[in-house]
């Protein structure tokens, strides 16, 4: 589980701090507030890790990407280049590695890893994007690996271990993580240098077990072709949902509902239901077309006709990439979805926390969502109320942008009550400030009709 992230230079974030993430968080904040960037920072990072055959040290993304950033000086606060980027996560292994250190002709000792802090710095010189260091570390502070482009003196042992390439031959790294170039890979002779390699496979299993759905999904469509594929994800824009349920069935993938394994398809069928935007579901093989195309039908109530999906609103083709990928992505995977809710009525859009808190309690997934909808947070306020989930299991997170530079705010819900301590001024709108609108309007509409009279 991702444990925090903090940003530096990032876009509009001069200094997000150290945000706290939890199983369930959600970031909120009026349009352009920053909140998507805090999101972004983690997409930025995992699309490093799958960019192939390039000496960019970080990828800023283009059209086939999570996200398309451009470049430095698009991202670079400010578009200052003097700045450097700092991007920062800390992290909760999902299993414990026993570490054995062994520096130079110091006695070697071990440490018992379960979790482990990020950090990497990025500057642009001379017209070229370099990584300037980066460090993997322990919270609290009882080892450091850090590696630096120029002279660092290494520590001594028992402290921090840093590495440079002038000193211990290292060389350059690919990336900003300590990817090494191909000239060093099979070269690991130092131990130094197996540490790093440790650390970096650590970061590229995490970012393997993130997964990430965007704010609008394809349209739908009367049929589908199914090559037989099986997606690792139902991709950012949804477009693989129906190939994922369809390896699903084929692979009898189960998920676990009340401490029993069901199938995925029969959960989602629930959801539905249960949701009211479908009496059934069923994604059904063609055999006029041929052996490969399939077709979603849904009944939207017991007497309707089976119709497809094409024919149905609008917002259930939107959420069913949602509902899928929360059944479909591996236990213990960190979700980032993106107004998951759009396009749902508001009473759908509360079930969505319901939803949400189920997945992160029986499939312990972490979620991680950005949402304008006051129905989501509700619903959430209350469920904490009736402790269907702990408090401290969730995080809620107000963004503005004031002048340029975002700054964020945790929200403080009280336990007993549900209510938010540190509401923001106009959080969903000034709903209060219309109502009251409308009530002085209707008593002047009374006081000139009683004059009139």
């Amino acid at each position: 589980m991702i444990t925090h992230i903090r940003m530096k230079n990032f876009k509009s974030w001069k200094d997000s701090g150290e945000v706290q993430l939890a199983p369930l968080t959600g970031f909120f904040g009026t349009n352009s507030s920053g909140k998507s960037s805090l999101l972004q920072m983690l997409l930025l990072l995992k699309q490093t890790t799958e960019q192939e055959n390039t000496e960019e040290v970080i990828f800023f993304g283009n059209n086939g990407s999570y996200v398309n950033l451009g470049n430095f000086h698009e991202v670079i606060h400010g578009h200052s280049q003097e700045n450097h980027l700092e991007l920062e996560f800390g992290y909760k292994l999902h299993k414990t590695y026993s570490l054995r250190w062994n520096v130079t002709d110091k006695e070697p000792w071990e440490s018992r890893i379960d979790r482990f802090a990020f950090n990497t710095v990025i500057s642009k010189a001379n017209g070229k994007v370099d990584v300037k260091n980066f460090s993997y570390a322990d919270s609290s502070g009882s080892w450091k690996i850090a590696w630096y482009i120029k002279e660092i003196k290494r520590s001594v042992y028992g402290g921090p271990l840093f590495i440079n390439e002038d000193s211990l031959g290292y060389g350059q790294v690919t990336n900003c993580y300590g990817t090494p170039t191909t000239k060093d890979i099979g070269s690991y002779q130092r131990p130094e240098k197996e540490y790093i390699k440790f650390f970096s496979q650590l970061f590229e299993k995490l970012f393997l077990n993130l997964y990430y759905l965007g704010p609008t999904r394809v349209d739908p469509r009367r049929d589908y072709n199914w090559q037989g594929m099986h997606p690792e994800h139902s991709d950012r824009w949804g477009d693989k949902t129906i190939d994922a349920l369809l390896s699903a069935r084929v692979r009898n993938l189960k998920t676990s509902h009340k401490k029993e394994d069901v199938p995925i398809e029969g959960r989602i069928s629930d959801w539905l239901q249960k949701m009211d935007l479908a009496h059934s579901f069923s994604l059904n093989w063609i055999e006029a077309q041929g052996s490969k195309t399939y077709e979603v039908r849904i009944q939207k109530t017991q007497s309707s006709p089976l119709v497809t999906l094409v024919d149905m609103g609008y917002g259930l083709s939107q959420f069913l990439p949602v509902l899928v990928l929360c059944y479909y992505a591996p236990e213990g995977s960190t979700l980032i979805l993106e107004q998951p809710g759009i396009h749902l009525h508001p009473m759908v859009q509360s079930q969505l926390a319901d939803l949400l808190i189920e997945v992160v309690n029986e499939r312990n997934l972490q979620i991680l969502v950005e949402s304008h909808s006051e129905h989501l947070l509700t619903r959430l306020q209350r469920r904490i109320v009736e402790e269907k989930i702990a408090a401290d299991q969730t995080a809620f997170y107000f963004c503005r942008n004031n002048d340029g530079a975002s700054t964020i705010e945790k929200l403080d819900v009280d336990e007993a009550s549900g209510d938010i301590k540190n509401w923001p001024e106009n959080f969903f709108g000034d709903v209060m400030g219309d109502m009251f609108a409308m009530t002085d309007k209707q008593v002047e509409s009374i006081a000139e009709k009683r004059t009139e009279g």
